[in-house]
């Protein structure tokens, strides 16, 4: 059998040490022979625990083992089969599980970047399909109206926004078109390949956009060509608008984030619909914060709302 729930409780950050540990004894003192279902985390990275750590505490009262990929050596195929649930916390559990499910199965990935998630399916479509696997979804990154529209309360006077896609992101480019024409603007952009030198192609992006949209890419943007975002920003008086806090924290003027504690509570949410019957959708988090840095903004003669202000605004126009 996978490793208890007391293990990832053990590692788990203070906050949840408590929770979790009742959690656990209480699942001990049933003498449960089996879990219906196995919250199975990629590795013990901090995120992915704390993730783990708000379902654990929020979610539904089921019988539930929690391990890591790690310990499930030998037979994969065997140790899944106990289990119809899966929920698996980041790319690596999401891949293992589209290998090893059984028949029939449930997997519900979370806290995963849309494209990778959309690659794993991609990639295990003849599986998934051929055991009759469900999957669902609840993905790391944000959507682009969100996105867009801090974009425009930062700037209300936007109208070209800038931004390059590599060989991983190029596939959201129709999505990105869609949602700027729906708040009129005119996208200024560059699509690089892996022979590209980045700086060269970002230089006339940047000199010709009122804010400058940071696009994660791994394929093309690496810490080299990120500081020289940050210096092109400052030196020709063009926002970035990032998608990380140390992003903000090194330059960039805003960012919209999903902490993996909100990951983990939508999740939960999400899980209980799921175990009621109904299995929903891949979706973004609607659980999100916006993070500013007035430094910058100040530098670059940007007056902008407090973060709190902006992050009402992107509600309220959510839920119109």
């Amino acid at each position: 059998m996978p490793k208890t729930t007391q293990e990832v409780v053990a590692k788990a950050s203070y906050n949840y040490q408590i929770i979790c540990l009742l959690i656990a004894l209480l699942l001990a003192s049933c003498n449960v022979k089996a879990a219906d279902s196995l919250l199975l985390l990629s590795s013990d990275n901090p995120a992915y625990e704390s993730v783990a750590s708000k379902i654990i505490s929020q979610g539904p009262t089921i019988r539930m083992d929690t391990t890591y990929t790690d310990h499930l050596t030998g037979n994969a195929s065997a140790h899944l089969a106990a289990y119809r649930l899966l929920i698996t916390v980041g790319s690596q559990a999401t891949e293992f599980a589209m290998q090893f499910a059984q028949q029939n199965s449930t997997i519900v990935s979370t806290f995963i970047p849309r494209q990778r998630f959309l690659e794993l399916s991609e990639k295990y479509s003849r599986e998934l399909k051929q055991k009759k696997i469900s999957t669902t979804a609840i993905f790391l990154d944000q959507p682009l109206q969100r996105q867009l529209k801090l974009a425009t309360e930062i700037k209300p006077e936007l109208k070209r926004l800038g931004f390059t896609l590599g060989p991983g992101s190029q596939y959201i480019l129709p999505e990105l078109k869609e949602a700027a024409a729906a708040m009129k603007l005119s996208l200024n952009y560059q699509t690089l390949t892996l022979e590209d030198n980045p700086i060269q192609r970002i230089q006339p992006i940047m000199e010709n956009s009122d804010l400058f949209l940071v696009i994660p890419d791994q394929s093309t943007l690496n810490k080299t060509t990120a500081k020289w975002l940050l210096y092109m920003s400052l030196r020709n008086r063009v926002p970035l608008l990032a998608f990380s806090e140390n992003y903000v924290k090194a330059g960039a003027v805003a960012a919209c984030i999903t902490t993996p504690e909100d990951i983990g509570r939508y999740t939960a949410e999400q899980l209980h619909l799921i175990v009621g019957g109904f299995l929903p959708s891949p979706s973004f988090s609607p659980y999100f914060k916006v993070i500013t840095n007035p430094r910058i903004a100040r530098q670059l003669n940007l007056t902008m709302k407090t973060a709190e202000q902006l992050q009402q605004q992107i509600l309220e126009a959510e839920t119109q």
